[in-house]
């Protein structure tokens, strides 16, 4: 999975009220809270209920999906209770796994602190924070990473400050520097710290480094651009449209998921717009969207072939033979696949008029070939919900919940009326070729880094 742009992150010092918290409940003692505490402070107040808007019938609550490489658990932002507001997880389950003790933690599992966590008194359970040092553990961090676009998420992770060599694998030295200097805020008496951040663009993949590294290097950059071939030409032409800033977050790793992109030399930020002019005379990319596809004049032999793929799973579609016409062939092939999927209904509205549907690409044409024709990277919408979902004024969560994006919807008020009888529901499912959770979790990405 790519890595996406982080907005906000949290970090919990972990000493005996997170430890108690986070280790279960045990009669009649200390150790009877299902939640961590946060901040009263009216600036962590007022950036919490931005990030994680409360609506009408939340009574000052947000369900939250709390998420880690090996699984996920539910849990709940409080806002309003006698205490502080706190995360809360359900008592039935425990605390996440991701900030719990294992007695053999690895980099493979969930959890990340030494120690054994079926203890059933009190001294035995206080005995285990007292050993993390001799463990080797050093003083663990909880946090908490929300990501752009992902308004009822948190991937939670847990790293040790001066771990010995044992746990290496979850050292606090391999986060970004702004994460450490918020860990280092923190402390037994202050035990949390967050900050939002400004993160957008693209990630320079490993192939687009060494092309950067070339463009640097030579005398002749342009010779360089004419060297490439057709996918590394867009792909070094997408990330230099939009460089990555900020932090980025890969939530298919455990510790080592963070990228802090480098910002680009001052002689190449300086050639970006000769860069480009070169690359898109070269690598000309047909921008052109699922609905525009459908109508344009497509061949039937091709679509023919394109279904027969479909039949045999075969789902890609080189850009070396991607013409107009055959953009426009596959999409009718694709289209007849996902319509079908979904009994040719919207899946958010309902409408069933024909010539209203698209078949909406999840992950865009333009970004992955070998999945342009996978039915279930595709959902049957009614074009002004194709629209909305193309320019991100709408999201779809993992677990098909509908997501309104009111600050791309802005002021207007008849956009508004259309879109808001569906935030929060769910999309309709169809018969079979379920959308992807990965695919959902690029096309939000894309969103994010577009913005």
């Amino acid at each position: 999975m790519a890595a996406q742009p982080v907005e906000w992150v949290l970090v919990i010092y972990y000493g005996p009220s997170a430890h108690r918290a986070t280790y279960g409940r045990l009669g009649n003692t200390k150790y009877t809270k299902d939640y961590i505490q946060l901040s009263k402070k009216t600036e962590f107040l007022d950036a919490v209920r931005r990030l994680f808007p409360v609506t009408a019938g939340e009574e000052g609550a947000v369900p939250l999906i709390y998420k880690w490489p090996t699984g996920t658990t539910p849990g709940t932002l409080v806002f309003n209770s006698a205490d502080r507001p706190h995360l809360k997880w359900e008592t039935s389950l425990g605390a996440p796994k991701a900030w719990k003790m294992s007695i053999s933690p690895s980099d493979a599992l969930a959890e990340t602190i030494p120690g054994d966590p079926t203890h059933i008194d009190f001294e035995a359970a206080e005995n285990e924070l007292a050993m993390l040092a001799s463990r080797g553990a050093g003083q663990p961090y909880l946090m908490a990473i929300k990501l752009h676009d992902e308004p009822t998420t948190l991937h939670l992770r847990t790293y040790l400050g001066r771990p010995s060599a044992a746990y290496a694998w979850a050292d606090l030295n391999i986060v970004p520097s702004p994460i450490q200097e918020l860990a280092a805020k923190t402390s037994q008496g202050s035990a949390l710290a967050w900050e939002t951040f400004a993160s957008g663009g693209v990630v320079a993949s490993a192939v687009v480094k060494q092309f950067l590294s070339g463009l640097g290097s030579s005398d002749t950059p342009v010779a360089v651009l004419n060297g490439l071939d057709t996918d590394n030409g867009r792909e070094l032409a997408a990330y230099l449209r939009r460089p990555g800033y900020g932090l980025f977050f890969d939530p298919s790793k455990n510790h080592n998921a963070w990228i802090q992109p480098t910002p680009l030399s001052e002689k190449l930020a300086t050639s970006v717009s000769v860069f480009l002019e070169t690359l898109d005379a070269r690598y000309p990319v047909t921008a052109q969207g699922d609905a525009a596809a459908e109508a344009s004049d497509p061949d039937p032999s091709e679509i023919e072939a394109f279904w027969k793929q479909i039949e045999d799973k075969s789902y890609s579609v080189a850009d070396s033979s991607a013409t107009i016409k055959t953009r426009g062939s596959a999409q009718r092939a694709f289209a007849n696949a996902v319509k079908s999927n979904y009994e040719y209904r919207c899946a958010i509205t309902g409408i069933e008029t024909r010539d209203f549907l698209v078949a909406s690409h999840i992950v865009p044409w333009s970004e992955d070939q070998s999945i342009r024709l996978d039915p279930s990277n595709g959902i049957c919408l009614s074009l002004i919900m194709d629209r909305a979902f193309e320019k991100g004024h709408l999201l779809i969560e993992d677990d098909l919940t509908i997501r309104i994006n009111w600050v791309k919807v802005g002021n207007d008020l008849v956009l508004r009326s259309l879109l808001e009888p569906y935030d929060g529901k769910k999309l309709t499912q169809p018969k079979a070729e379920v959308p992807q959770p990965e695919y959902l979790q690029r096309r939000r990405a894309l969103i994010a880094s577009a913005s």
